[in-house]
């Protein structure tokens, strides 16, 4: 799979088959994240990111760096960084959600995927490459509304823990800080807790 792949089967395969103002969500693979037009990097030659900079209307100097002028490129950065399959989701009324870096576990396609591969390997006899793309079709046409329903439940589970677990480690944050009274006279050494005293808090 690349780029180019991707896009072809987002724009002639799903998009037609989206009822209108649909979420797409999408992990970050590499295929999935090609962006409408190259930034520089710092594999980009140093010539190549001065006319990126200029196209931009963006100032250097000559005797800047190769590492000063991706300086004044990671600036400006975020506002070019637009992705390919998002502008066309955008132009067809769709919206795309990304998830997280390394966060597939918040992916139900991942759930779907585990079902359809189950029932492949269930029902596969001979290992032969056109069984497997027909035993592969058939389980993706089995899946039902209620296993969809049921792995998005999953999900919606999974994300509430997550935001319980991150209230708990800004709890547990907030009882290390220590404050100290600006008033006080007392020295730095002095106004400090002891090791037994935050382990308490």
């Amino acid at each position: 799979m690349n780029g180019d792949y991707y896009e072809q089967w987002f724009k002639n395969k799903l998009l037609p088959n989206l009822d209108p103002n649909s979420i797409i969500v999408i992990d970050n693979a590499s295929y999935h994240s090609v962006f409408v037009e190259n930034i520089p990097n710092t594999s980009t030659k140093k010539d190549d990111i001065r006319r990126w900079l200029t196209s931009k209307n963006i100032a250097w100097n000559s005797d800047m760096l190769k590492a000063e002028l991706l300086n004044l490129v990671q600036n400006v950065r975020s506002k070019y960084e637009e992705y390919r399959v998002d502008r066309i989701a955008t132009l067809h009324g769709h919206t795309v959600l990304r998830l997280p870096p390394y966060h597939c576990e918040l992916n139900p396609i991942e759930n779907i995927w585990s079902v359809v591969k189950g029932k492949v390997a269930a029902e596969n006899r001979t290992f032969k490459e056109n069984e497997v793309e027909e035993l592969t079709k058939k389980a993706i046409d089995n899946v039902s509304d209620e296993t969809w329903k049921n792995c998005v439940g999953h999900i919606i589970k999974e994300e509430q823990l997550m935001w319980e677990l991150d209230g708990m480690c800004d709890t547990a944050v907030d009882n290390l800080i220590i404050h100290f009274d600006p008033d006080s006279t007392d020295t730095a050494s002095e106004g400090m807790l002891s090791t037994e005293e935050v382990m308490s808090s």
